[in-house]
């Protein structure tokens, strides 16, 4: 009986593991970007922003692929056991100076929009940082920068 409990619990949380990652419809948010960063860079930035901030503490892994014939790269985080994906960056180089990227995440935990945005900073500045400092939308109406007319 107590083995039939044990390996029952062990379906459900093996079951509610696959409902987890950055599959449309469940929560993921993400964004498509063209930026002025050449395809290597892009991908050597993503990769140093999910090892630093995604992979969190639980066995979460950084995986990466870089294509110099296609001129892509792919990097993910992805879940410990079942290699469910919480954090996606796609790159793809337009020519020698800017590529396109695709960045998608889970949209739960440490895998939010707030990441989504750092890890667009990361990979446009390429310096590595948890917090987006690049004022997000939507913009402040107010326009503190100005002084008021006398």
């Amino acid at each position: 009986m107590r083995i039939a409990r044990i390996a029952a619990v062990a379906g459900v949380v093996g079951l509610a593991g696959c409902s987890v990652g950055t599959a449309p419809g469940a929560g993921a948010v993400s964004g498509n970007y063209k930026l002025q960063t050449n395809y290597q860079d892009a991908y050597r930035y993503a990769t140093v922003q999910a090892e630093r901030c995604l992979v969190g503490q639980g066995g979460y892994r950084v995986v990466g692929e870089l294509d110099d014939n296609a001129r892509t790269g792919l990097v993910r985080v992805v879940a410990p056991f079942f290699d469910g994906e919480m954090a996606r960056v796609e790159i793809g180089a337009i020519d020698a100076h800017s590529s396109n990227v695709y960045i998608g995440m889970w949209g739960k935990s440490i895998w939010n929009t707030d990441a989504l945005r750092a890890m667009r900073e990361a990979v446009v500045y390429g310096v590595p940082s948890c917090v987006a400092y690049m004022p997000g939308d939507p913009a402040p109406t107010e326009e503190v920068w100005r002084l008021p007319n006398r």
